[in-house]
């Protein structure tokens, strides 16, 4: 079983678009879009148009994050979340809002998490849709790798942390992949995706580098219209 995983699009068109054409070459028997397709990027709607176009020709799936359950709680007039937003990523949200036409494309199914065999995939972590808790540290990949071998997985495989993570124990093994559209690690600040193989009861994953021109995409930051000039070069710094 080929497995291609894309995770934390973020409105990031470009890298996107690469990153599909890429694992197309490759070959899959599934692909997954592993959550957050919003916030932060300049393209939400040709992302959202991607996506869909993913999910009808190549059988994607789209994996819920909570940049993406973020915008159907805004539909429904749910702002908890929003409300305790950092003021850069709230100016980032109101924008993208403004430009989905504030609602949720009809023709993007989402689903909590997917799972094949001893493996599960999910946006965030094993501990349940809504809980966003970042994997960042020792103490939290053991939990998620607990947490696997209690639900039955031998396997997990997370995004949301926008960083690449390896985690394995006598419990589970989890692997954390990298970003698309916002890549966030001090050493290598290049958006990734991931192919995991699954075969003989073993797992492998391998990540893949996308060509990215980050400069253009930092330009297209800056001319966009109603984000502060704090919020602008916040949002480029990910890619300097």
């Amino acid at each position: 079983m080929r497995i291609a995983v894309i995770s934390d699009i973020h409105s990031a068109y470009a890298p996107f678009e690469q990153a599909l054409t890429d694992a197309k070459a490759q070959g899959f028997d599934q692909l997954i879009l592993l959550g957050d397709l919003f916030t932060y990027g300049v393209d939400p709607r040709p992302c959202a148009e991607l996506a869909a176009k993913a999910i009808a020709q190549d059988g994607a799936l789209l994996i819920g994050g909570n940049h993406d359950q973020l915008y159907i709680d805004l539909e429904r007039e749910e702002t908890s979340y929003f409300d305790r937003l950092p003021d850069w990523i709230g100016e980032s949200v109101t924008w993208t809002w403004e430009q989905l036409g504030k609602h949720w494309p009809d023709d993007l199914p989402m689903l909590e998490e997917w799972h094949y065999g001893p493996l599960l995939l999910a946006h965030a972590n094993p501990f349940g849709y809504g809980d966003w808790t970042y994997m960042s540290g020792d103490a939290e990949m053991a939990r998620a790798a607990s947490v696997c071998a209690q639900l039955g997985y031998r396997y997990g495989v997370f995004g949301h942390l926008h960083r690449s993570r390896h985690y394995v124990d006598n419990f589970a093994e989890i692997h954390v992949v990298g970003s698309v559209g916002q890549p966030r690690a001090s050493e290598d600040r290049v958006p990734q995706w991931a192919m995991v193989e699954y075969f003989n009861e073993k797992l492998t994953l391998v990540r893949h580098n996308i060509a990215f021109d980050a400069s253009a995409h930092c330009a297209q930051i800056q001319q966009i219209p109603g984000l502060s000039p704090g919020t602008k070069n916040r949002l480029c710094g990910f890619f300097e």
